[in-house]
């Protein structure tokens, strides 16, 4: 069933243009945290430096904490990660003289919502790919074909990763090319590569830092599990972390930016915030993909044939560590965006479990463990109903400006947080029912 056929490259190609064509058509964009990220990426090509000094004027708006004077100098706040490993687009686009600041000086807004729409498209474009390509490692070409799908439209990767340059939208996509070289090496396939697995995983957390928790999980199995990489594995993400290190004390004096240290953190809401990140009608995960129902089911249900459990733990274990840290923040709602972003760097793992589970089931049918007839009609029916569900979700977020204009009214959502528990007007739903 895993073996490739000469069918793979062109179902690549057909993989990744698809996807890259709905993105691009989709027309909801998502400029939030990451505006001004495209700036820095200019800055870095341009004139080699971290710092915004003498280089625009930013524009005033509500999102004012974009930006932080540090020892007299100005600098992007949000994570630099996604902002550096986007120099080389950057400077492409440039080139073809899409910018993000203008010769004079002036923000061009435009130039970056164009760099952020391309390049997020780009990048979900090629994270589908990766999930087709790890699927097929394990099922089909027709379930691999699913699950791809599933994971990019049935997701936040296309209700907001591919939106605009979010600090997941490279994060998912490292984490995702990271977890396919993870299967590879769990079944013994091809040549190891620790020094490139830890710097997928070292740039991930400099991306994101919640992808610590992740990258703790992958740790922790390949100390247990791969001792003869580990050293190297180690000695390398040491080094990126040491480079790290000395780029904050260098430009903030301190071992770590702002927005990387534990104190943001305050676990005052937990209870509150886990039910609002989880269940709630506009940012609860089980809502807005509820295909992860049925995955759940089949892990569960086929968990004695489950090909690879060693890696079904380390995704569970990053699942329960990212819920708990995201718990912790005080602005558990994720401010102004949709669904429910704050979980969308665990897509990748979600589609890991997908696949695992699928082959398990697969595998008890075939050894008779699993009984055939209605059950398994009913089984297929409803993790069908429940990714169509998915999808039309997803896609309200990528397709529909009502479901924006959500975030602010009829009051601001920062305002009153406790409107994503109302279900009179849920968020995937703005502009088909009235308003109250």
């Amino acid at each position: 069933m895993a073996a490739s056929s000469p069918l793979t490259r062109p179902l690549l190609l057909l993989v990744f243009g698809t996807s890259l064509i709905v993105f691009l058509v989709s027309p909801i964009r998502q400029i939030a945290d990451s505006k001004y990220s495209m700036v820095l990426s200019q800055s870095l090509w341009e004139r080699g430096r971290f710092d915004l000094d003498g280089y625009f004027v930013p524009e005033r708006d509500r999102y004012g904490t974009r930006l932080e004077t540090v020892k007299g100098h100005l600098y992007y706040y949000f994570p630099p990660g996604s902002a550096v490993l986007s120099v080389p687009f950057v400077a492409v686009m440039n080139a073809m003289g899409i910018v993000a600041v203008r010769p004079d000086g002036r923000y061009d807004r435009a130039g970056e919502r164009m760099l952020q729409a391309l390049l997020a498209a780009l990048l979900m474009a090629g994270l589908t790919t990766i999930m087709f390509q790890t699927a097929r490692m394990l099922l089909s070409p027709g379930w691999s074909l699913l699950v791809a799908a599933g994971g990019a439209f049935g997701t936040q990767v296309w209700s907001t990763a591919s939106r605009g340059l979010w600090s997941d939208t490279w994060t998912i996509f490292l984490l995702g090319w990271a977890i396919a070289m993870l299967v590879k090496l769990d079944r013994g396939e091809g040549r190891p590569r620790p020094a490139l697995l830890a710097t997928l995983a070292a740039w991930s957390y400099f991306a994101r830092p919640t992808s610590s928790v992740a990258i703790l999980a992958v740790t922790a199995y390949l100390l247990v599990s791969h001792r003869a990489i580990f050293l190297r594995y180690a000695l390398t993400g040491s080094a990126w972390l040491a480079l790290f290190v000395w780029y904050s004390w260098t430009h903030f004096g301190a071992a770590l930016p702002a927005y990387y240290q534990a104190q943001r953190l305050g676990f005052g809401r937990v209870k509150l915030a886990l039910a609002g990140i989880l269940v709630s009608p506009s940012r609860g995960l089980l809502v807005f993909v509820p295909t992860l129902l049925f995955v759940a089911y089949v892990i569960v249900r086929y968990r004695r044939h489950l090909p690879q459990p060693r890696l079904v733990w380390v995704a569970l274990a990053t699942i329960a560590g990212h819920l708990t840290v995201v718990a912790g923040y005080w602005q558990w709602w994720a401010g102004h965006s949709y669904g429910a972003r704050f979980t969308t760097s665990l897509v990748p793992w979600f589609v890991l479990l997908a696949i695992l589970g699928i082959r398990a089931r697969h595998d008890a049918r075939a050894a008779g463990a699993a009984r055939r007839g209605g059950i398994w009609r009913a089984e297929l029916a409803t993790g069908a109903a429940l990714l169509v569900v998915s999808l039309f979700v997803n896609g309200r977020g990528a397709t529909s400006a009502a479901t924006a204009e959500w975030n602010r009214l009829p009051v601001d959502i920062d305002e009153a947080p406790r409107r994503v528990f109302d279900w009179r007007r849920p968020q995937f739903l703005a502009g088909l029912l009235p308003p109250p």
